[in-house]
């Protein structure tokens, strides 16, 4: 066995045995001493054979056989990969970033950082690509992570199961949403929520920018937006917007109609502190409506949504309304709709849940959907509908 390892010893410690890189040819004679050196030195250090042709060399034969190099004998590591480091890895994967997944874990991006690394030594694999300054699963990540989410999913299906019929505590479901959809239709059908599960509790998180960690890190995510393709969200409603003001001031200013650029001059607009493009101000909803915009004015603007629709309901001017905020005050006779109205097709409110078929989160997807989809709305008690 001299010329199975440079100096002929094996060694001490459970450390890498690598044979040289080029051809090594082991007579027949030696396949014994190797096999009884590999049984005495496994059970005792845990080398791993990893190389087939090492297999191969192992069996009796009768001739010489080629061992092509590099090879390498390895310590097997007698730790599998803990719960911890798939978990860290399935979060990091779906929301594309280690800081998600910290936020999403509740714990720190370095012991994302380190979890993935220990699963990437036990594994032998490089699961993500480094470079670049983004964040990408390799070939080896992509065959890991379809085949590994699906089991980790049933696992904590089967927790989530148990903790419903056991004595552990009540599991918590994250709704994360902008301000104006969880103050003005979550936040109504709250207590509907409640009453479909009773063994629930909820946490409805308002969060303004869709980029937001916490937003993808939220059970159940409703984002408004255009449609991004690498997100798997589901279209709740799309984006329609008109102008809304209350009966009484309508009745003041002669408004019984779709605006005209005239009115529009003439009227008290309310407008919203809004730096993101994703929302319409009063500017880009007349140029969608193909109306000239009123002149450029000095304003004050309304911190959110619902404080602008406060002041269109104490009857100080007009607002523009998305249908599906401003339905319930539509159906009480609170405010009312003037015209014309705006569509964006490309453009609505998107749900996504963190963890797909899981047996917590999906019956409340299901129950949120079916909110917007029929119902009388929250005046009744029953889940309302966007449209």
């Amino acid at each position: 066995m001299q010329n199975a390892r440079p100096g002929g010893t094996w060694p001490s410690a459970p450390l890498a045995w690598h044979l040289p890189a080029d051809s090594l040819t082991i007579p027949p004679s030696d396949h014994r001493t190797l096999r009884g050196a590999l049984a005495n030195r496994l059970p005792r250090t845990g080398w791993l054979v990893l190389s087939a042709a090492v297999c191969r060399c192992l069996s009796p034969q009768g001739r010489p056989c080629k061992l092509p190099g590099p090879s390498h004998l390895l310590p097997m590591n007698p730790n599998p990969a803990s719960m911890k480091s798939l978990i860290a890895f399935e979060a990091t994967a779906r929301l594309g970033s280690m800081t998600a997944a910290a936020e999403a874990e509740r714990t720190t991006q370095p012991t994302i950082s380190q979890r993935i690394r220990g699963l990437e030594e036990y594994l032998g694999l490089v699961l993500f690509d480094r470079h670049g300054g983004r964040l990408s699963l390799t070939v080896d990540g992509e065959r890991f992570y379809r085949e590994m989410a699906p089991s980790l999913t049933t696992l904590r299906d089967t927790c989530d199961r148990f903790v419903r019929h056991g004595q552990g505590p009540a599991p918590t479901v994250v709704i994360a949403a902008d301000a104006g959809f969880t103050h003005l239709w979550l936040l109504p059908r709250l207590p509907a929520l409640k009453r479909a599960f009773p063994d629930f509790s909820f946490h409805l998180m308002p969060i303004d920018r869709s980029d937001d960690p916490q937003l993808l890190a939220a059970d159940i995510a409703i984002r408004f937006g255009p449609y991004l393709p690498q997100e798997e969200g589901q279209l709740v409603a799309r984006e329609a917007v008109f102008p809304v003001c209350s009966p009484d001031y309508a009745q003041a200013h002669g408004l019984s109609g779709p605006l005209s650029a005239q009115d529009l001059s003439r009227l008290s607009l309310l407008h919203q502190d809004i730096r993101n493009p994703r929302w319409l101000d009063w500017a880009q909803w007349c140029r969608h409506a193909g109306l000239t915009p009123p002149p450029a004015e000095d304003i004050f603007a309304y911190h959110n949504y619902a404080l602008l629709l406060n002041a269109a309901l104490a009857h100080q001017g007009v607002a523009l309304g998305w249908s599906n905020l401003v339905e319930e005050y539509l159906v009480t006779g609170q405010l009312t709709a003037l015209g014309p109205q705006v569509t964006r097709e490309d453009y609505g409110y998107w749900l996504s849940v963190k963890h797909q078929r899981s047996a917590v989160t999906e019956p409340v997807r299901d129950w949120l959907l079916d909110a917007v989809h029929r119902g009388e709305g929250a005046t009744s008690g029953d889940p309302g509908r966007l449209r």
